[in-house]
């Protein structure tokens, strides 16, 4: 086949046309275009819509004039090229820049962005707990929107940030451009148009230095437990977390697992699940103060809360409320594959968590004893041992 050029059109504007995606349209066989740009294409060319992706580069893929696929933008930055590499040779594709919306708000905002984190919700799924995980830990955020993840939605979600801009840009390089700055409870009311980009500025972002969250940095509350720092990174490196799953923390206590979670991977979506109000308010609380917004907080009995959930890809149970039985029944039943990972502090809990466990792939057990230092007295130093903990793991 021929060679397939794939050209960013900019705003769709002719003047944001460079001149070199101009000569690539006048000599081009075949057109591949969203109807919005059918404007700047001359009328004795061959077009083919593109509508259906897949159907589109099917239709194509064998054909042997030379193809030009326009593209929004600039076809390197959320663009079909990615798409485009999985039906072409890559010595078959020619690229050609175009002036991007992100270039245009920036400049609007007097903004750079070589530091900025550059995000997509246009036609994709967005997940506003690592969204606002990502905006609370970077001086400028730039979204591309969409009618779904519009400017109006993101503000509302952005509206308590009292120390974050928004610069939103709309139809921009067209007549009907809108450019607006302010602060996003501003603009949770107002509507805008499918094509918008926003820029969020935050001025106080969060930092918190280590990597790695130990038990001197938690909120702590007598009478609610605590997975001991050194179990719980046993336990975090036996989940084997992934980007963007689902967890679920049964028993959550304090909520230490699931704020370490939340905290090593922003992606993951971490619902913790507790009956004990004081144990909830502490999660809570904890989870404020290393602004986490990936973790949902669930007060109740865990065998019924976990049947209105999301399906996780990882489970720990460190505190079953004498519902083992029931919550593993679940897990089983659920069709795609679960890591669990259980915390058994006593006998009875080893003896039914292992009854089930040993009958699943991978399983695992480890006992862990901790036994760290404290000061007798100035001169001398004892080791104290805690109670040792059998974590057991496996792929359901």
């Amino acid at each position: 086949m021929n060679e397939i050029t794939i050209a960013g059109a900019g705003t769709g504007s002719p003047e944001h046309l460079t001149p070199e995606v101009k000569n690539a349209i006048n000599e081009a066989e075949i057109i591949v275009l969203s109807p919005r740009f059918l404007d700047l294409i001359p009328k004795d060319k061959n077009i083919i819509i593109l509508e259906n992706f897949n159907e589109t580069f099917n239709k194509i893929q064998n054909e042997t004039k030379n193809i030009l696929i326009l593209v929004s933008g600039d076809a390197c930055l959320y663009s079909l090229l990615p798409l485009a590499k999985k039906f072409f040779s890559d010595k078959n594709i020619k690229v050609l820049p175009g002036l991007s919306s992100l270039q245009i708000l920036c400049s609007k905002a007097g903004e750079v962005w070589n530091d900025a984190k550059i995000l997509s919700g246009h036609g994709r799924d967005l997940n506003t707990g690592n969204f606002l995980n990502i905006v609370e830990r970077n001086k400028i955020v730039i979204l591309f929107c969409d009618k779904k993840n519009s400017p109006d939605y993101i503000c509302s979600k952005l509206k308590n940030f009292d120390d974050v801009e928004i610069f939103i840009g709309s139809n921009l390089g067209s007549e009907d451009e809108i450019f607006l700055h302010g602060k996003p409870s501003e603009f949770c009311n107002k509507k805008f148009p499918e094509l918008s980009i926003i820029l969020i500025k935050n001025h106080a972002i969060y930092s918190f230095e280590k990597k790695y969250i130990r038990d001197c940095d938690f909120l702590r509350e007598d009478n609610i437990v605590m997975t001991n720092e050194n179990v719980r990174a046993v336990i975090l490196s036996k989940l084997v977390l992934k980007q963007n799953s689902i967890f679920w923390d049964i028993g959550a206590g304090s909520g230490s697992v699931s704020i370490c979670a939340a905290h090593e991977n922003l992606s993951i979506e971490v619902h913790a699940i507790e009956k004990n109000n004081k144990a909830v308010e502490l999660i809570a609380k904890n989870t404020a103060k290393f602004h986490l917004h990936n973790i949902k907080i669930h007060e109740g009995e865990a065998s019924e809360i976990i049947k209105n959930l999301p399906v996780p890809a990882n489970v720990f149970i460190g505190g079953s409320g004498g519902e083992m039985q029931k919550i593993l029944d679940y897990i089983q039943k659920i069709k795609s594959p679960v890591r669990v990972v259980i915390a058994c502090v006593t006998l009875e809990n080893f003896s039914q968590a292992y009854s089930i466990m040993k009958e699943q792939k991978n399983f695992e057990a480890v006992q862990i004893s901790v036994t760290s230092s404290r000061p007798l007295n100035e001169e001398l130093t004892l080791m104290k041992a805690n109670n040792p903990v059998v974590i057991l793991s496996a792929d359901f």
